[in-house]
């Protein structure tokens, strides 16, 4: 009887620095967004030659800085919409 094999594919690790273009499709922000941010200085990063690089901690940094939290309060057992302020 043959014996299967199946195949092990490697997964590569993604750099601890990830491109505009990488932390885009990670990220779900946009290319241009993630640009404008740097040039307004709201998200860190490293200039290596024309490039700029990015960290994982820099995007949840700015996204600590500007989520909007949902308030949610409970009266009488139901739970009922506040409102939402924003954090910071």
């Amino acid at each position: 009887m043959a014996v299967k094999q199946q195949a092990v594919k490697a997964i590569e690790p993604l750099p601890m620095l990830k491109t505009v273009e990488q932390m885009s499709r990670i990220s779900g922000i946009g290319e241009n967004k993630l640009r404008e941010l740097m040039d307004k200085g709201e998200i860190e990063y490293v200039q290596n030659g024309n490039r700029r690089l990015l960290a994982d901690a820099a995007i949840w940094d700015w996204y600590e800085r500007n989520k909007i939290s949902a308030g949610i309060s409970k009266k009488g057992g139901n739970e009922k919409y506040v409102g939402s302020t924003k954090a910071g």
